[in-house]
């Protein structure tokens, strides 16, 4: 990389702390692939610590957006103090992005989190630490200003997939996309938004059980009334793509067949059915559902739910 007159002379990486870093790196990437998040959740001391994730992912983004502004301001003599600058906090970034990746990785494994989404993310981070430290370690070594050019914009790139791939993790498939106006969906070329189909459902069937096949105990009870609560509440932390302590809640079969700690829905008993427990628990317990404390179910909808339950629980 070349540099000018102004510019601090770049330095070759220490050997010690090339390979401090090489290997801190190998034992990240053996961790995640020897100890992917399972479904199974840990100890309260881990949760706790993970629970940090959220915060601590503002800290690499917000210095990495920053370095290649402060490469580009640089350029100019009178701002050439800058890109020494810049060099130390993409070092900085590098290892925020692997405490914070760490601490994700704690968060999902102690968690009981699991499923495609919590994959996709989780590996992005793994590839966002790698291209945050190729990126600083050609910087520090004077690499062609091209190359670190490069790796720089590709740190950038995969930060913007991690956070997205977070995003659908905490928001769901579709948030940033759901409420934009059609004018500009079709600048994008992307088709209009199509009703959900729980939502479809959900506004055209009655809330409350009537007489007929609003029975609880007839099997299109639950298609009509229960499947559409599940996924306004519920599918977002327990479907295909996530499926929180092994459970998922997107079909019949899926839910009856329970998660990692047995059941859910006991058949003829909603007092052993778990989900009728978690439901009626204070926002404030960690066993509590929704988890996320968003569409939570009202009292009516929890006692519509202990009658199909103790109906039998059937199926459409």
């Amino acid at each position: 990389m070349a540099h000018n007159a102004n510019e601090t002379p770049p330095r070759r990486l220490r050997l010690p702390a090339a390979a401090a870093a090489a290997v801190l790196w190998s034992a990240f990437l053996f961790l995640l692939y020897r100890m992917p998040p399972n479904g199974h959740e840990q100890g309260t001391a881990f949760q706790f610590v993970g629970r940090f994730h959220p915060l601590m992912v503002h800290i690499p983004i917000a210095l990495l957006v920053l370095v290649p502004v402060m490469e580009l301001a640089g350029r100019r003599p009178a701002w050439a103090h800058l890109r020494p600058a810049a060099g130390w906090l993409l070092s900085l970034a590098a290892i925020a992005a692997l405490a914070t990746a760490l601490d994700g990785w704690l968060l999902a494994w102690s968690g009981g989190y699991r499923g495609r989404d919590v994959t996709d993310h989780m590996w992005a981070a793994a590839w966002l630490v790698t291209a945050c430290g190729a990126a600083a370690a050609a910087r520090r070594a004077g690499s062609p200003r091209a190359l670190y050019a490069v790796l720089l914009a590709l740190a950038v790139s995969i930060m913007v997939r991690t956070a997205h791939t977070g995003g659908v993790i905490t928001h769901g498939e579709g948030y940033l996309t759901d409420k934009m106006p059609g004018r500009m969906r079709a600048w994008f070329g992307m088709p209009p938004v199509a009703p959900k189909a729980a939502e479809a459902a959900a506004s055209s069937q009655p809330v409350r059980a009537g007489p007929g096949s609003a029975e609880p105990s007839n099997p299109a009870f639950y298609p009509a009334h229960i499947a559409p609560l599940f996924s306004r509440s519920c599918v977002s932390c327990h479907g295909p793509k996530k499926h929180k302590g092994g459970l998922r809640m997107d079909s019949y079969e899926q839910l009856m067949r329970g998660g990692e700690d047995g059941r859910v829905v006991v058949p003829g008993n909603p007092k052993s059915s778990d989900i009728i427990r978690r439901l009626r628990l204070p926002p404030s317990d960690d066993d509590s559902m929704p988890s996320d404390g968003e569409n939570p179910f009202t009292q009516e909808e929890i006692q519509m739910l202990e009658h199909w339950i103790a109906a039998g629980a059937k199926g459409g």
